[in-house]
């Protein structure tokens, strides 16, 4: 989580691929955008500052287990042009899976499935 606002810290985000850059010729090759499903507007932002430093290649929404829908994520999916591929409905690594668009908006109408 590191805040947008804070820029010697998004500076390091893209100090952090130049480095790995210089080890492995195409490195990174997959970078991650966990979404926290809570956050609101901030959160188009934020993905924008960090796509700024980074090619962000799918995004996560994390703590679709309460009651947060997590829309922000779809309003940055759209902004950046990256999929989301990934939801948490908790915090173990089985609380992770691939996100079904389906059962997301299933879950949004009928409340079951956590979005998944």
């Amino acid at each position: 989580g590191r805040l947008h606002n804070k820029f010697n810290l998004m500076e390091e985000l893209g100090k952090i691929r130049r480095i790995m850059q210089r080890h492995v010729e195409d490195a990174p090759q997959e970078v991650l955008l966990v979404i926290d499903a809570t956050t609101g507007q901030n959160g188009l932002i934020q993905a924008q500052k960090f796509a700024e430093q980074v090619d962000i290649t799918d995004i996560m929404i994390a703590k679709l287990d309460g009651t947060a829908k997590g829309g922000i994520a779809f309003s940055v999916a759209k902004e950046l042009g990256t999929p989301i591929s990934y939801v948490g409905v908790g915090e173990k690594a089985v609380d992770l899976s691939e996100f079904k668009p389906e059962t997301y908006v299933d879950s949004l109408f009928f409340g079951e499935g956590d979005g998944l």
